[in-house]
Protein backbone atom coordinates (compact mmCIF):
# COMPACT_ATOMS: atom_id res chain seq x y z
CA UNK A 1 0.00 0.00 0.00
CA UNK A 2 1.63 3.33 -0.86
CA UNK A 3 1.66 6.30 1.82
CA UNK A 4 2.05 9.74 1.30
CA UNK A 5 3.46 12.12 4.01
CA UNK A 6 1.68 15.25 6.00
CA UNK A 7 3.73 17.52 8.35
CA UNK A 8 1.36 19.26 10.73
CA UNK A 9 2.01 22.51 8.80
CA UNK A 10 2.92 21.55 5.45
CA UNK A 11 3.01 18.96 2.91
CA UNK A 12 6.54 17.05 1.67
CA UNK A 13 6.57 15.65 -1.64
CA UNK A 14 7.68 12.19 -0.20
CA UNK A 15 7.92 9.89 2.52
CA UNK A 16 11.53 10.11 1.82
CA UNK A 17 11.73 13.80 2.56
CA UNK A 18 9.96 12.94 6.24
CA UNK A 19 13.81 12.92 7.15
CA UNK A 20 14.10 16.53 7.06
CA UNK A 21 11.26 17.11 9.37
CA UNK A 22 10.40 17.38 12.76
CA UNK A 23 7.18 16.31 13.27
CA UNK A 24 4.27 15.36 11.34
CA UNK A 25 1.87 12.39 10.40
CA UNK A 26 2.11 9.90 7.75
CA UNK A 27 -1.05 8.48 7.81
CA UNK A 28 -4.28 9.19 9.03
CA UNK A 29 -7.16 6.33 7.68
CA UNK A 30 -10.49 5.82 8.98
CA UNK A 31 -12.56 1.89 8.80
CA UNK A 32 -16.07 2.24 8.02
CA UNK A 33 -18.95 0.41 7.59
CA UNK A 34 -21.48 2.36 5.43
CA UNK A 35 -24.83 1.95 6.30
CA UNK A 36 -26.33 -1.38 4.38
CA UNK A 37 -22.93 -2.28 3.16
CA UNK A 38 -21.29 -5.79 4.84
CA UNK A 39 -17.42 -4.91 4.45
CA UNK A 40 -15.34 -2.55 5.88
CA UNK A 41 -14.75 0.96 3.65
CA UNK A 42 -11.38 2.85 4.24
CA UNK A 43 -11.19 6.73 3.58
CA UNK A 44 -8.53 8.59 4.45
CA UNK A 45 -7.60 12.02 5.86
CA UNK A 46 -4.13 12.00 5.14
CA UNK A 47 -1.77 8.97 3.54
CA UNK A 48 -2.75 5.77 1.53
CA UNK A 49 -3.01 7.23 -1.76
CA UNK A 50 -5.59 5.06 -3.39
CA UNK A 51 -7.98 5.49 -0.92
CA UNK A 52 -10.33 8.30 -1.05
CA UNK A 53 -10.05 11.43 0.76
CA UNK A 54 -12.46 12.26 3.90
CA UNK A 55 -12.67 15.66 2.79
CA UNK A 56 -15.28 16.46 0.65
CA UNK A 57 -16.87 12.76 0.94
CA UNK A 58 -20.15 11.50 1.54
CA UNK A 59 -21.08 8.73 3.70
CA UNK A 60 -24.15 8.06 2.37
CA UNK A 61 -27.63 7.64 3.70
CA UNK A 62 -28.45 6.01 7.03
CA UNK A 63 -31.68 4.40 7.50
CA UNK A 64 -32.71 4.84 11.42
CA UNK A 65 -35.72 3.74 11.13
CA UNK A 66 -34.67 -0.17 9.53
CA UNK A 67 -31.85 0.01 12.16
CA UNK A 68 -28.82 1.30 9.96
CA UNK A 69 -25.94 2.83 11.23
CA UNK A 70 -22.54 4.41 10.14
CA UNK A 71 -20.00 2.47 12.04
CA UNK A 72 -16.18 3.74 12.94
CA UNK A 73 -14.61 0.58 13.26
CA UNK A 74 -11.15 1.85 13.70
CA UNK A 75 -8.89 4.64 13.12
CA UNK A 76 -5.20 3.97 11.52
CA UNK A 77 -2.95 6.56 12.64
CA UNK A 78 1.14 7.11 11.89
CA UNK A 79 3.33 9.82 12.88
CA UNK A 80 7.01 10.40 14.17
CA UNK A 81 9.29 12.68 15.30
CA UNK A 82 12.84 13.36 14.31
CA UNK A 83 15.97 15.87 16.09
CA UNK A 84 17.10 18.30 13.28
CA UNK A 85 15.82 20.19 10.81
CA UNK A 86 13.60 23.08 11.54
CA UNK A 87 11.76 23.88 14.60
CA UNK A 88 8.20 22.58 14.71
CA UNK A 89 4.89 24.44 15.12
CA UNK A 90 4.38 24.68 18.23
CA UNK A 91 7.47 23.54 19.60
CA UNK A 92 10.42 25.52 21.32
CA UNK A 93 13.29 23.61 19.85
CA UNK A 94 14.04 21.59 16.89
CA UNK A 95 15.54 18.62 19.24
CA UNK A 96 12.26 16.53 20.19
CA UNK A 97 10.88 12.74 19.71
CA UNK A 98 7.99 9.98 20.19
CA UNK A 99 8.16 7.34 22.69
CA UNK A 100 6.02 4.73 24.22
CA UNK A 101 4.82 7.72 27.04
CA UNK A 102 2.96 9.85 24.12
CA UNK A 103 -0.81 9.96 23.37
CA UNK A 104 -2.73 10.80 20.89
CA UNK A 105 -6.79 11.46 19.79
CA UNK A 106 -8.89 11.22 17.18
CA UNK A 107 -11.38 14.30 17.92
CA UNK A 108 -15.03 13.64 16.01
CA UNK A 109 -17.72 16.32 15.45
CA UNK A 110 -20.49 16.11 14.11
CA UNK A 111 -22.59 19.42 13.10
CA UNK A 112 -25.75 20.23 11.20
CA UNK A 113 -25.41 23.62 9.28
CA UNK A 114 -23.04 25.51 11.71
CA UNK A 115 -24.76 24.20 14.75
CA UNK A 116 -22.25 21.85 16.71
CA UNK A 117 -25.03 17.92 17.13
CA UNK A 118 -21.94 16.62 19.40
CA UNK A 119 -17.79 16.75 19.55
CA UNK A 120 -16.24 13.48 20.82
CA UNK A 121 -12.54 12.63 21.76
CA UNK A 122 -11.77 8.73 21.30
CA UNK A 123 -7.90 7.46 22.55
CA UNK A 124 -5.96 6.25 20.29
CA UNK A 125 -3.42 3.53 21.56
CA UNK A 126 0.21 3.07 19.90
CA UNK A 127 0.67 -0.03 18.56
CA UNK A 128 3.79 -0.52 17.62
CA UNK A 129 7.00 1.49 16.22
CA UNK A 130 9.32 1.37 13.13
CA UNK A 131 12.47 3.08 13.89
CA UNK A 132 11.14 6.85 14.66
CA UNK A 133 7.37 6.14 13.34
CA UNK A 134 4.76 5.20 15.84
CA UNK A 135 1.65 3.67 14.92
CA UNK A 136 -1.84 3.68 16.65
CA UNK A 137 -5.32 2.70 16.34
CA UNK A 138 -8.64 3.62 18.35
CA UNK A 139 -9.22 2.55 21.70
CA UNK A 140 -10.82 -1.03 21.65
CA UNK A 141 -13.60 0.24 23.71
CA UNK A 142 -14.01 3.02 21.19
CA UNK A 143 -14.39 1.01 17.98
CA UNK A 144 -17.39 -0.19 16.11
CA UNK A 145 -19.35 3.59 17.02
CA UNK A 146 -22.08 4.42 15.43
CA UNK A 147 -21.73 7.66 14.39
CA UNK A 148 -25.64 8.15 13.41
CA UNK A 149 -26.79 6.83 16.83
CA UNK A 150 -29.49 9.52 18.48
CA UNK A 151 -29.64 11.39 15.55
CA UNK A 152 -32.53 13.16 13.97
CA UNK A 153 -33.80 13.00 10.16
CA UNK A 154 -31.55 15.35 8.10
CA UNK A 155 -28.26 16.41 6.32
CA UNK A 156 -25.03 16.16 8.72
CA UNK A 157 -21.19 17.22 8.20
CA UNK A 158 -18.64 14.85 10.24
CA UNK A 159 -15.32 16.46 11.29
CA UNK A 160 -11.95 14.27 12.05
CA UNK A 161 -8.76 15.66 13.51
CA UNK A 162 -6.00 14.11 14.92
CA UNK A 163 -4.15 15.33 18.16
CA UNK A 164 -1.01 13.86 19.61
CA UNK A 165 2.10 15.37 21.80
CA UNK A 166 5.70 14.63 21.47
CA UNK A 167 8.55 15.10 23.47
CA UNK A 168 11.65 18.40 23.35
CA UNK A 169 14.82 18.68 24.92
CA UNK A 170 14.92 23.10 25.79
CA UNK A 171 17.31 21.76 29.04
CA UNK A 172 14.99 19.66 30.37
CA UNK A 173 11.96 17.65 28.63
CA UNK A 174 8.83 18.95 28.17
CA UNK A 175 6.20 17.94 25.75
CA UNK A 176 4.12 20.03 23.29
CA UNK A 177 0.95 19.29 21.21
CA UNK A 178 0.25 18.61 17.24
CA UNK A 179 -2.96 18.93 15.70
CA UNK A 180 -3.49 17.84 11.84
CA UNK A 181 -5.86 19.70 9.58
CA UNK A 182 -9.33 19.00 9.76
CA UNK A 183 -11.07 16.54 7.18
CA UNK A 184 -15.12 17.23 6.88
CA UNK A 185 -17.39 14.49 4.99
CA UNK A 186 -21.47 14.40 4.87
CA UNK A 187 -23.81 11.92 5.65
CA UNK A 188 -27.96 12.03 5.93
CA UNK A 189 -30.53 10.10 7.87
CA UNK A 190 -33.55 9.22 6.58
CA UNK A 191 -36.90 7.48 7.48
CA UNK A 192 -38.03 4.58 5.46
CA UNK A 193 -39.44 4.59 2.40
CA UNK A 194 -42.33 1.94 3.55
CA UNK A 195 -42.59 3.67 6.85
CA UNK A 196 -43.05 6.88 4.99
CA UNK A 197 -45.87 5.56 3.33
CA UNK A 198 -47.33 3.38 6.19
CA UNK A 199 -47.25 7.00 7.72
CA UNK A 200 -49.16 8.40 4.75
CA UNK A 201 -51.70 5.43 5.27
CA UNK A 202 -52.22 5.87 9.19
CA UNK A 203 -52.76 9.97 8.33
CA UNK A 204 -55.95 9.06 5.61
CA UNK A 205 -57.15 6.47 7.79
CA UNK A 206 -57.47 8.91 10.76
CA UNK A 207 -59.00 11.66 8.25
CA UNK A 208 -61.64 9.23 7.54
CA UNK A 209 -62.43 8.41 11.17
CA UNK A 210 -62.58 12.41 11.73
CA UNK A 211 -65.40 12.94 9.00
Amino acid sequence: MKIGFFAVVAASASLASASLADVGVVEATGAFQLAGASSTSYVSAIGASANPRIEGYDFGSVNALTGQSLLLQNWYFENYAYNGGSTPAGAATNNNWLDGANVAALVVTIKTGSTVVSSNTYSLYQTGNSGNNRFWQLAVASQNTNLAAGLANGSYSVEFTSTFNANQWTGSVSQFNATTATSTGSFTVVPAPGALALLGVAGIVGARRRR
